[in-house]
């Protein structure tokens, strides 16, 4: 289907096998007496695991068929069944292949859809492709073993991704609402059931897949920049692993809680260092940028956002197209403006007690947030949000000013 032209090779090229391992199983059981032995082969030796009657036995580990007759722990019977298990291991007749360390490498698109694929791939696996991988691995032909593991996992991937895309809808932040019009988040509504083409599935598992990603405390963050944007991403990339932010780093604003950084504080940070270099460069950002947001660790609950930022080429000039948009610091660094008024809100960075940043540190996150959100969607500053900072800033004891404040507040 046309459709899935483009999305074979994404797929492919998001699927990082480097740090895979893999265990080899072979498996009796019996049902009377009620037993279960598996035979384990890993890069370190065997493992026997034994069952029965329900009661898990202590493991045994060995490093060749030799050693069996000298587990005083095991009888006679349960030697002779790992005996044939080692033959059927012999012959290369494997029932199980475990992986781990198999991955994506956006972890938005993992968490979002990638967790149960990657969860029911080793079942997948034919007998003939495990059969093929455990030579490989058995002759320590590495480079045909990840060339065929990779072929494999590949194929198996893509028909189950594309099985769920093709089903009737799953909640998840492929499937997104709407745009948000308000500071509260849109998060995925089940009642009334939404419907979206296989078209429209495609396209925003793309933009999933292609978002560049950052965790803060328990959300993990996907910024889309369109293809016409790929400027934002080329020099993005000289800063950051574009799968997995360093937000302190790309910040470069003091201190700050990581933790504690919220959806458009990530979108801030990012396009605050393109958007400098675009005018050193002479660009206009025309498009738009696109946020997804997952909140919740774990295999709980979790919650899906999206957001859509509106043309970007309005917000730069405003804040970042023209000299007088920036300083030079006092370690002789250029530094836009806005982002030394932001950094000002920053209770990380305070001159108050630590126990008083800790404890405020949540508050002031979610309002320099709700600024940024008003800035970025809306085009205007939230004053009240603003305010609520600066008296904020006072009541603790930092009477030092918001720099570039008034600056700001002319240019928006």
């Amino acid at each position: 289907m046309k459709e899935y032209e483009k999305l074979d090779k994404l797929i492919a090229r998001q699927i990082d096998i480097n740090n895979v391992k893999v265990e080899f199983k072979v498996e009796f059981k019996d049902k009377h007496p009620k037993r279960e032995y598996t035979l384990i082969e890993d890069e370190n030796g065997y493992r026997i695991e034994r069952k029965v009657e329900n009661r898990q036995l202590p493991k045994i580990t060995i490093n060749a068929i030799e050693e069996l007759e000298e587990q005083q722990e095991m009888t006679d019977e349960d030697k002779r069944i790992v005996f044939d298990l080692f033959i059927k291991l012999r012959n290369n007749d494997v029932d199980k292949i475990a992986i781990k360390g198999m991955r994506l490498l956006n972890p938005v698109l993992t968490a979002t859809i990638g967790q149960s694929v990657i969860a029911n791939l080793s079942r997948q696996i034919l007998p003939e492709d495990r059969k093929t991988l455990y030579i490989y691995w058995k002759q320590k032909r590495k480079e045909e073993f990840l060339d065929k593991f990779y072929e494999i996992v590949t194929n198996i991937m893509i028909r189950q991704l594309k099985d769920k895309l093709e089903s009737k809808d799953i909640s998840t932040a492929v499937f997104p609402t709407s745009v948000a019009s308000s500071e509260t988040p849109n998060y995925y509504i089940c009642e009334p059931e939404e419907i979206y083409t296989l078209d429209t599935k495609v396209k925003l598992f793309e933009k999933v897949a292609e978002s560049i990603c950052g965790r803060c405390g328990q959300r993990l963050y996907g910024l889309y920049v369109p293809e016409e944007g790929s400027e934002i991403k080329e020099i993005l990339r000289d800063y950051l692993d574009l799968y997995s932010v360093n937000v302190g780093k790309i910040a470069e604003v003091g201190r700050i809680n990581l933790r504690e950084i919220g959806p458009f504080e990530y979108v801030f940070y990012l396009l605050d260092k393109a958007l400098q270099e675009m005018f050193r460069r002479n660009k206009l950002p025309d498009y738009h940028v696109e946020l997804f947001v997952i909140e919740g660790v774990g295999g709980g609950k979790k919650f899906y956002s999206h957001y859509i930022i509106p043309n970007l080429v309005e917000l730069f000039y405003k804040l970042y197209h023209g000299d007088e948009k920036y300083w030079v610091s006092g370690a002789n660094k250029v530094v836009s403006k806005i982002k030394a008024m932001v950094a000002s809100f920053l209770v990380e960075n305070w001159n108050i007690d630590a126990g008083m940043k800790q404890n405020n540190s949540e508050i002031a996150h979610r309002q320099i947030d709700r600024i940024l959100y008003y800035i970025f969607c809306h085009r205007r500053l939230d004053m009240d949000a603003i305010l609520f900072m600066e008296d904020l800033k006072v009541k603790l004891g930092d009477t030092t000013p918001i720099l570039f404040l008034e600056e700001v507040v002319s240019w928006i």
